[in-house]
């Protein structure tokens, strides 16, 4: 119907101005339209529109909006005036594309353009400060909103919303102290507020914390809400308090009016599943109202996975391999349940029928935040500027844990019909997050890390000697310990 219209226009002789490009753009943006997109991008290079500020930012919008981040920073790239807007349509752009370190690159070079940002740039950038656990950046963003004013403790609708990214940029971020304090100071807490809390409290391993943020949200008479429930059923889950997430889930409808959803079921099951109670997480996959979708059977899968219990973990793989064939995390978890009680043969069937399937194993990668910017690894990475020095230290580092008796139980995950042991230890010995802890001690600096993926057992056995145990929280700080030891004594 726009298009009709723009065209009639034509037609009829009226020549379009610069306001109806941007109009008919911000539409198209809107409905995806990008074929549609390009026509009146070719109408307006064609008018010579494409020179002013206004269109440029509408085109900038349009190719974000239909995910075509390269012809949106080609357009941005090629603007000689750049205004307020132009920044945030290509920083929102990168973000909402997913390329978080764009966008912090991309705030970089607006503060060095002398170009301040605004309320709709901190909303932007802190969302990837969370996705990459920069808080660095986090913390520098905070404090430019203090000194300029933004986001003051106010009833105002915008304020609360961005001390709530603030929160749940700290929160994400592992410095919960610091989402506390901003918590804390907040005059005016709505729903989403008190849910960033429970869930940043549960997905560090404070259950108790978690569970007195909940009594105290309902203490000021805030009613949860849906998600607030899964924020405590996951910390329920990471903290181990099985019987008050059994409790939790039963009252959900009784006494708090919230109906049980898939995502709250997969939260029980994950918590039985890592207590060890695996025939009872099985038995609610399979009676609780709702059909059990993949997410649920791979949480069951990776309690099998945990536990080595085989036969369970084929009877969920096999619901899994039925409604998502396509994904690759189910197979590699199946693989690693027959290789943790010695069965190869199965090892070697189970990648057999990835090739078949062409499934692929997407790379785990890990990153760290420095000084001088987000730095990214992936399994075997030697792309880095500094990877020698990496693999220096790492090896060092490897052969002086060996003295200390570490060893790797590289046929946890691999066959030995794979691979020969030289290669097995070369691989397992240096996976990405180790490139991040070598590279942190490379470089004498305190580690931030965020994992994209779950803390791999053989992280775990790498950090045997200082802690015994599978948090996360436990192993940065032993990542910590070992990067200040060396630097003291080596």
């Amino acid at each position: 119907m726009v298009l009709e219209t723009f065209r009639r226009m034509n037609d009829e002789s009226v020549v379009p101005s610069r306001f109806t490009v941007t109009g008919v753009l911000s539409v198209f943006a809107v409905m995806g339209d990008l074929n549609n997109g390009r026509i009146i991008h070719g109408f307006a290079m064609k008018m010579g529109y494409d020179s002013g500020v206004a269109v440029s930012n509408s085109l900038i919008d349009m190719y974000g909006k239909c995910k075509c981040i390269e012809d949106a920073l080609e357009i941005f790239e090629m603007m000689r005036e750049k205004d307020i807007f132009s920044w945030n349509s290509i920083v929102s752009v990168h973000e909402q594309c997913g390329d978080h370190d764009g966008t912090l690159r991309l705030l970089d070079r607006m503060l060095g353009a002398g170009i301040q940002p605004d309320l709709v740039t901190v909303t932007t950038v802190l969302p990837a400060c969370s996705h990459l656990a920069a808080l660095m950046h986090g913390r520098e963003i905070h404090g430019y909103m203090i000194v300029s004013g933004l986001g003051k403790d106010g009833k105002d609708i915008d304020d609360v919303l961005l001390k709530n990214a603030v929160i749940d940029m700290y929160a994400k971020c592992g410095s919960m102290r610091d989402a506390h304090l901003v918590f804390e100071r907040m005059s005016n807490k709505d729903v989403a507020s008190w849910n960033i809390m429970i869930m940043g409290y549960g997905m560090h391993g404070y259950g108790n914390e978690a569970l007195e943020m909940f009594s105290r949200m309902c203490e000021v008479q805030l009613k949860p809400d849906e998600v607030t429930f899964v924020g405590v059923l996951s910390a329920c889950s990471h903290a181990g308090f099985v019987s008050q997430g059994r409790n939790f889930l039963v009252q959900m409808k009784s006494k708090y009016d919230v109906a049980p959803t898939i995502e709250h079921y997969t939260c029980v099951i994950d918590m039985l599943g890592r207590a060890g109670q695996l025939d009872e997480a099985y038995e609610l996959a399979l009676t609780m109202p709702i059909e059990a979708n993949p997410v649920v059977w791979r949480a069951l899968l990776a309690a099998c996975r945990l536990h080595k219990h085989a036969v369970l973990a084929e009877v969920a793989a096999q619901r899994v391999f039925e409604l998502e064939p396509e994904h690759c995390g189910s197979y590699v978890l199946m693989s690693n349940v027959y290789g943790a009680v010695g069965r190869y043969e199965e090892v070697l069937e189970v990648r057999h029928t990835m090739r078949q399937q062409n499934v692929r194993k997407t790379p785990g990668c890990s990153w760290i935040e420095l000084k001088n910017g987000v730095h990214v690894f992936v399994s075997a990475d030697r792309a880095h500027p500094e990877a020698h020095s990496i693999y220096a230290g790492l090896n060092s580092l490897t052969a002086r844990l060996r003295e200390h008796g570490y060893v790797p139980d590289v046929f946890c995950f691999f066959s030995p019909l794979l691979l020969d042991l030289p290669i097995l230890v070369y691989f397992v010995c240096t996976p990405m997050r180790c490139f991040a802890s070598a590279f942190n001690i490379y470089f004498y600096l305190p580690i931030k890390k965020k994992k994209k993926n779950y803390v791999c057992l053989h992280v775990c056995m790498y950090l045997y000697m200082y802690a015994h145990t599978f948090s996360m929280w436990l192993c940065m700080n032993a990542i910590y310990f070992i990067s200040f030891m060396y630097k003291v004594f080596y």
